[in-house]
């Protein structure tokens, strides 16, 4: 299922994120002295400062830049020593203890938008699960009935399309009732008012319907409902 990917993508995506940004506080950074070789100014999305460093790690000496998401100006000049944090497993990860309150502040930055992103990829789950077990419903309990309605008036709101209809209830009297569903639905051609609908129509005793007809290759899920004598005064009807 389409949503379930789009969650644990987001999930996995969301740890793997949060997990390396968070390196600094449960990585075992090791802190030792380190000389500045050299100050590097450059422009992304504002002006920034690379920091050169030189340190001695295990024996062996390294060397890494740092960025203070900062310009140059007031940063430590070339051949002062500062305390570097160092990854232990990759050396060119590198922070300035004292400089690195951008980068310390990165997790509860990550965590609001990741947050975010999760709630909308939960929605999208929820309500795909919520879709399926509807016609699960239907499909299992319901019954296709033929219907040959009017469109009265046909509106379209952001992505769903709802049409106001008229066709004979059972006892043969004429009742108004309207269908919402997303984009054009089954139909080939999009429906206009005054133009008679040949409706195959799946229910399941409340608002959840199945839409399809002749011509249509692939049913389409949506909602039907009768509205009250308030709804038809505002409509005109």
């Amino acid at each position: 299922m389409l949503a379930v990917t789009v969650f644990a993508v987001v999930l996995l995506g969301s740890l793997f994120e949060f997990g390396s940004i968070t390196r600094p506080y449960w990585g075992g950074f090791i802190s030792v002295p380190a000389v500045v070789t050299g100050q590097h100014p450059y422009y992304s999305r504002g002006d920034h400062c690379g920091l050169g460093l030189r340190f001695t790690l295990d024996g062996q000496q390294h060397t890494a830049t740092f960025d203070p998401a900062s310009t140059c100006a007031g940063m430590p000049a070339p051949a002062t020593t500062v305390t570097a944090s160092v990854d232990p497993i990759d050396s060119s990860h590198v922070l300035i203890v004292g400089l690195d309150r951008f980068q310390r502040n990165l997790p509860y930055i990550f965590a609001f938008t990741d947050a975010l992103w999760l709630s909308m990829a939960g929605a999208f789950l929820w309500l795909s699960v919520s879709s399926y077990r509807n016609l699960r419903t239907l499909t299992g309990r319901g019954q296709w009935r033929q219907l040959a309605p009017s469109v009265l008036q046909r509106t379209v709101v952001k992505s769903t399309t709802q049409l106001t209809l008229q066709a004979p209830d059972l006892s043969g009297t004429p009742q108004i009732f309207e269908l919402a569903y997303p984009g054009h639905g089954p139909w080939p051609s999009v429906p206009s008012a005054g133009q008679a609908l040949n409706l195959w129509i799946l229910a399941d005793g409340g608002r959840h319907v199945l839409l399809s007809g002749p011509d249509c290759k692939n049913a389409t899920a949506g909602t039907a409902y009768v509205p009250n004598s308030f709804e038809l005064r505002t409509m005109g009807l």
